[in-house]
């Protein structure tokens, strides 16, 4: 027994053994389906999935800024919606604007032959209606008459588009007497989509 087992090949054996576990440790690190190659797998699959939700949160910041900036020119948008309603007037009497014009007129002196409503003009938010004057007197007085209706607490907008010096005078000046054509546009706000819906949401 003892000559059989000085006989047996060890060293081939031995051999084999050291073969067969760098095999399996070949397997181990290198082989497509070992356990560090599932491994290294599945870590390159999670931190794919991380990058992929850095990206999203990311984008969801952006999302969260760009909607604050929204928010924020909407909120001013609908302030220079409530001064622009507070500055236009929410009825437009034409009775009583003729009669502001004419009262204006007088304190300066300045004399109204005709004055009447023009065209109406309604606009997204508001109403335009023109009243169309001719008025007789001195240059002064005209310039006066438009400073006085343009600083009036309701929005005006006065224009001229004719004057007639009295005849026999070419030249234009402070004191000289003329004829006018005058247009002088007053607003009325008028309800829009967006007052619908407020009053509506009530």
């Amino acid at each position: 027994m003892i000559e059989k087992l000085k006989n047996f090949p060890f060293a081939i054996l031995f051999i084999l053994y050291v073969a067969y576990l760098s095999y399996q440790l070949y397997g181990f690190h290198y082989a497509s389906d070992g356990a560090v190659a599932q491994h290294q797998a599945q870590m390159s699959a999670e931190q794919s999935e991380i990058e992929t939700l850095k990206k999203k949160l990311t984008e969801g910041n952006r999302f969260v800024q760009s909607l604050e900036l929204k928010k924020a020119e909407l909120q001013t948008q609908l302030q220079k919606l409530s001064e622009y309603q507070g500055t236009l007037s929410d009825t437009l009497d034409v009775p009583s604007m003729i009669k502001l014009l004419v009262t204006e007129a007088k304190k300066i002196d300045l004399r109204v032959d005709k004055i009447e409503p023009g065209k109406k003009l309604q606009k997204q938010y508001y109403l335009e209606q023109e009243f169309k004057l001719n008025v007789h007197g001195s240059y002064h007085q005209v310039l006066l008459f438009a400073q006085r209706v343009s600083q009036m607490q309701r929005i005006l907008r006065i224009e001229a588009y004719a004057i007639h010096p009295e005849q026999g005078s070419q030249i234009v000046k402070a004191k000289s007497q003329l004829t006018a054509q005058l247009s002088v546009r007053a607003y009325q706000y008028t309800v829009g989509k967006e007052d619908r819906i407020q009053v509506g949401g009530k």
